[in-house]
């Protein structure tokens, strides 16, 4: 599978499907280009898809220092560079959001449209707060298998779902700590207020047993980014592309139909 060198980074990524459209599928910190293998099945009979491992997590392995969200646009800008991409559909789980708001920010050129999956990514607005039920996320982290990543039902539901779950994200080789702290010092938040011009289409999902970024406040940030819609998938966790694919999938198609 391909690799490619972005300032200093070995980039893996791959890319499947057929169609005249194509979708890029950027994971969270739980995962890597593998986890979207219900997405990939999905559509890959009617896109071209890109999946790919952010610099640092698996395949992309580097050293911690040269983890910096800021590089994420000009990571994914050279994949599309090398596949003769003008343009794609970006649809960002979690981490992979500030993928996504970025590229739809800075590059709004080549995001046909956004789909931002139980994240904020850059946005923000003074008066959207989130506001994490700490003991909640507290009973979330237990065994191996239990993640606030997943939802508080998810491991009692799907065993097997939940122990591939920690078998993928355990080859990312990564330092947890490192992922926010890092993220934090990019400084690369954006008040929503600044959107004048936002033009991209773009559709926030979420769920109600999401830990991380809980509803109401997706729901809220949603409200304050120009022409975004919002989708609530009910009583599913922060990983609902993994927990409820088809549901998940379902929206995806909504979307894609729309623009």
């Amino acid at each position: 599978m391909p690799m490619l060198k972005c300032q200093g980074v070995d980039i893996y990524y791959e890319v499947h499907g057929r169609g005249e459209r194509t979708l890029v599928f950027a994971h969270g910190m739980g995962g890597n280009g593998a986890i979207w293998y219900k997405q990939l099945a999905e559509f890959y009979r009617d896109y071209q898809i890109i999946v790919f491992d952010h610099r640092y997590f698996a395949r992309s392995s580097c050293h911690k220092d040269l983890f910096d969200p800021s590089k994420f646009p000009d990571d994914i800008i050279a994949i599309l560079n090398r596949e003769k991409i003008d343009s794609a559909i970006f649809i960002c789980q979690s981490m992979g959001g500030w993928t996504g708001s970025q590229m739809a920010v800075h590059h709004s050129e080549r995001v046909e449209g956004l789909i931002m999956s139980h994240t904020p990514g850059i946005f923000y607005h003074p008066d959207v707060i989130n506001e994490r039920d700490v003991n909640a996320l507290a009973s979330g982290i237990g065994d191996i298998y239990t993640t606030p990543a997943l939802g508080s039902n998810y491991l009692s539901t799907n065993i097997a779902g939940a122990i591939l779950y920690s078998q993928i994200s355990g080859f990312n080789g990564i330092e947890n700590e490192v992922i926010p702290q890092k993220i934090a010092e990019a400084r690369i938040g954006l008040n929503t207020d600044m959107l004048t011009d936002y033009a991209v289409p773009t559709l926030f999902i979420t769920g109600n047993l999401d830990l991380l970024f809980p509803a109401v406040y997706i729901e809220a940030l949603s409200s304050r980014v120009p022409g975004a819609g919002f989708c609530n998938l009910g009583e599913v966790g922060h990983s609902s592309y993994f927990e409820t694919p088809e549901e998940f999938n379902k929206q995806v198609r909504y979307f894609l139909a729309k623009i």
